[in-house]
């Protein structure tokens, strides 16, 4: 069950919302009905309309919509910021909606967006140009989708008689990432640091057989953006020592929606490369009250650089991918996903983080195969 902080959790009813809140007494949920989405009946909605003249209301998915492992993503969807249906996205509408709507600019995204399209001919079979076939693409494990998420289950491939759900938001998950917190209002880097270790340890110690290190670089840069998204402007300091309210992104990660009716707006000015990998370096260097046992072995030496900067690649021993890859994508054609002739055409994985470096289309074949030999070994 999540949190008793306020969170709404937004179900598409007629052309209102539904509204979920824990009683104080029992933490148990009360359902009221509601006419208007609430953010359209308080001060906070006008509020977030000062910042952004564009406002549009949640609108829950519907059954054949494509959503994925990204909360920002599939809030642009559900706000219509970008097509509802989450399919056919021009790279143009998502830029301009995380501009306008989120407050991140290109620099930060840039690269992320160009691998998205590169793993989009990889998924499809098909030369993707500038239109990503649906969001649900991106859950394809070991790319962009990776193992000890804040909110979403590890991919176990196929070693486990069920397929994990490395796609849709697991409160369960979530709450282990709360939990840290202790009821704090604001998030400090020191805190979204143990998070990270914590989600570390819990993935290490409940995944069979065994979960990938190597993916680190990518969470790290995600907890950076939460930092650049979901930071408090009502602090002190809060361009140099942004804090996040806790409530924000918890409505943020449990409803797939903005929080406007919590008196969130998009950042201004806006957020860009350098804030983005400032604060995820700082969250790295910041030293958390407590150290989560156990942890996987140099998780600290391995995957903290130098103040300022944040890991790019991480190089590992790689092997064949697997002709019977267990992940399937929503477009049938695979043809463009040949494997590798021998183990000598590509002796090195390289897993780099998509977030700050251009891929090829063999860089993911080999991540696969790399996690793929790497279970097996386990």
């Amino acid at each position: 069950m999540l949190r008793n902080t306020l969170i709404l959790a937004l179900i598409s009813k007629a052309s209102g919302l539904v509204a979920r809140a824990p009683t104080p007494s029992s933490g148990s949920h009360v359902v009221t009905a509601l006419d208007q989405p609430p953010a359209q009946q308080t001060g906070e909605y006008f509020h977030a309309q000062y910042y952004d003249h564009a406002i549009r209301p949640y609108r829950a998915p519907g059954r054949n919509d494509s959503r994925g492992p990204c909360p920002m993503l599939n809030s642009l969807a559900n706000h219509n910021y970008i097509n509802h249906d989450g399919r056919n996205i021009e790279r143009q509408d998502l830029l301009d909606a995380l501009l306008r709507h989120v407050g991140i600019e290109e620099s930060a995204v840039d690269v992320a967006l160009s691998n998205a399209f590169i793993l989009c001919e990889f998924t499809t079979g098909k030369h993707c140009g500038t239109r990503l076939a649906n969001l649900t693409l991106l859950a394809l494990p070991h790319a962009f989708e990776h193992d000890h998420s804040f909110s979403r289950e590890d991919y176990m491939m196929k070693y486990n008689k069920e397929s994990n759900d490395n796609l849709n938001f697991n409160a369960t998950i979530f709450d282990t990432s709360l939990d840290v917190l202790k009821g704090s209002s604001h998030m400090t880097y020191a805190q979204m640091n143990e998070i990270r270790l914590q989600r570390e340890s819990l993935a290490l110690q409940s995944t069979t057989p065994g979960w990938l290190m190597e993916q680190v670089p990518i969470q790290e840069f995600e907890a950076g953006f939460i930092f650049a998204v979901m930071g408090d402007p009502g602090r002190p300091d809060s361009q140099s020592e942004p804090l996040v309210r806790v409530d924000w992104w918890e409505y943020w990660f449990a409803n797939e929606a903005l929080p406007y009716e919590l008196g969130w707006h998009r950042p201004k000015p806006a957020r860009g490369m350098d804030f983005v990998t400032s604060a995820s370096s700082r969250i790295l260097h910041a030293a958390p009250t407590h150290t989560p046992s156990p942890l996987p072995v140099d998780a600290f030496a391995l995957f903290e650089p130098e103040p300022g900067k944040l890991h790019t690649v991480v190089d590992t021993v790689t092997y064949l991918l697997p002709t019977n890859t267990p992940y399937r994508g929503t477009i049938a054609d695979r043809r463009r996903q040949a494997t590798a002739t021998s183990s000598s055409d590509t002796p090195r994985a390289t897993f780099k983080n998509p977030y700050m470096e251009m891929w090829e289309m063999s860089d993911i074949r080999n991540q696969q195969a790399m996690a793929e030999m790497h279970m097996q070994a386990r």
